[in-house]
């Protein structure tokens, strides 16, 4: 972050009566699905080569570790064995964590691939274990116990996200997760909101639990987006005291997708004030990279890097913009300037909303001079030809506007 003196954000997340309901970490990890997301993401396929240029992009923006689907394939195999000889060759900081199923055949595939971390995904909500993969409760957790066992007996880090945590009762949740730690050897615990039900305070009451029967392990928390609050899903959870968040960039993911990177590290960083590691200014180069090698285009509203957040075409907030500016506060009307992510700048447009103060402006960078009335005659059919266009109108025809104006006048 450049100047954290333009970022002009409440005083108030700060207050001591806010704080105090909050039991923070002084630092949250970003674990980066985005590689093993985008195999569950439909439509969406990343080659090995691109898989490689992504990870080598969110390692320069300062993820903590990871994540892709080493079982899935002979190919994403490769991939991970790959990122996992890079990070030993100190080419990339980040751990790569190979996901598993809860075999120990997926355990000895990610040995193969010579990570030191693996990440081991299972159900463990009593309905579905009985009524689709037919295993009773208890079986269960002697399986997820017996494997993650035999992962810490093969020397590595082994984190358990038992997903669909949400929905199952909290005794066989206690169970598990105590068996799992203390009879297993897990190192951490990924808490998972799968399905997307979660209010942001009951992730905050769903981590401080958990850590009440397992307080020595790690508590991270991965979540999708399907009711749009894995943003402040992922906040309340680091509120309870998770230390590790999963995330994707530009919310990619299966159905709604998940936790955005961006959004999560910026929510922590300048709204809570909480340390990610992230690179803040690595943010929109990485995720317009990602955009354009999934061929998934950033919405323009989308939260932290949309195009529109820096695009400004109303007359009267530009005009207090221009205002805002001489009084040495510009970023007054954002949470941050364009520079903390990695843009260029703010854009003023010629659209329905043109008024006297942007056509000045617009002017003023051309270097052509022009009275109030003529002004205001130009920005009415600036107005006009945007409506017509359906679209913010191009410099060159403004040109046009301005010299039809200046010639009647």
């Amino acid at each position: 972050m450049k100047n954290k003196d333009d970022i002009w954000v409440t005083p108030y997340n700060m207050a001591e009566e806010v704080q105090e309901q909050f039991t923070l970490p002084e630092r949250v990890k970003i674990h980066d699905v985005t590689l093993r997301e985008v195999l569950q993401c439909p439509r969406l396929c990343l080659r090995p080569e691109e898989k490689i240029r992504i990870a080598k992009a969110l390692d320069k923006l300062g993820v903590y570790s990871i994540e892709n689907g080493a079982y899935m394939s002979e190919m994403e195999k490769e991939v991970t064995t790959e990122l996992v000889k890079m990070n030993k060759r100190g080419e990339i900081k980040a751990k790569i964590v190979p996901l598993a199923h809860h075999t120990e055949e997926d355990i000895d595939i990610a040995l193969e691939t010579g990570a030191d971390s693996v990440l081991i995904s299972t159900n463990n909500n009593p309905y579905t274990l009985e009524n689709i993969f037919d295993i009773s409760p208890e079986d269960a957790i002697k399986r997820l116990t017996r494997v993650t066992d035999y992962a810490k007996k093969n020397g590595l880090f082994v984190t358990a996200q038992i997903y669909d945590t949400y929905r199952t009762p909290l005794d066989y949740l206690e169970r598990m997760h105590k068996s799992v730690v203390y009879d297993g050897g897990a190192d951490s615990i990924a808490i998972s909101d799968t399905f997307s039900h979660v209010l942001p305070w009951t992730a905050t009451y769903m981590v401080r639990k958990i850590k009440t029967w397992i307080p020595d392990a790690i508590i991270e928390h991965h979540g999708h987006n399907d009711f749009g609050l894995s943003t402040s899903m992922m906040a309340a959870a680091v509120a309870g005291r998770a230390e590790i968040v999963h995330t994707s960039i530009n919310c990619l993911g299966e159905r709604a997708g998940n936790a955005a990177t961006e959004e999560v590290a910026m929510v922590l960083e300048l709204l809570m004030g909480v340390d990610t590691g992230i690179n803040l200014e690595q943010i929109y180069p990485t995720a317009e990279l990602v955009a354009q090698l999934t061929k998934m285009p950033i919405h323009p509203t989308k939260a932290v890097i949309g195009e529109n957040i820096f695009l400004q075409g109303s007359g009267m907030i530009a005009w207090q913009q221009f205002k805002l500016e001489k009084a040495g506060r510009p970023w007054y009307h954002f949470g941050f300037p364009p520079q903390t992510i990695g843009k260029d700048k703010l854009e003023i447009i010629l659209g329905v909303g043109c008024g006297r103060g942007i056509v000045e402006h617009k002017l003023t960078e051309m270097g052509i001079t022009a009275t109030r009335e003529q002004m205001g005659e130009i920005a009415n059919r600036v107005k006009e030809e945007a409506y017509i266009r359906k679209w913010s109108v191009p410099d060159v025809q403004f040109l046009e506007i301005v010299k039809e104006v200046l010639e009647e006048s």
